[in-house]
């Protein structure tokens, strides 16, 4: 983004969920899960979309307040304690 700085604002969801991908794949198959849509048949392009957009709409606005992702915070949090360990 360095060389494009114009595109930094297009770009600035994509690298949202970039900051937040396990969290990401969580919440998607959380929602496929909730929704009951491993039992439609085929994968319908409505959903698709539907899901890109949800994910990348949640991850702007979290990424305005925080740095990471909760599932990425957290798993920072679990592997910390493994630099103490030698």
């Amino acid at each position: 983004m360095d060389a494009f700085p114009r595109l930094r604002g297009l770009a600035g969801p994509v690298v949202a969920v970039g900051s937040m991908s396990l969290t990401a794949y969580v919440l998607h198959i959380v929602g496929i899960q909730l929704l009951g849509i491993e039992q439609l048949p085929g994968s319908p392009l409505h959903v698709l979309l539907g899901f890109i957009a949800a994910v990348m709409v949640c991850a702007t606005v979290w990424s305005r307040y925080v740095s990471r992702g909760p599932i990425e915070w957290l798993m920072t949090k679990a592997t910390g304690i493994a630099r103490h360990v030698r």
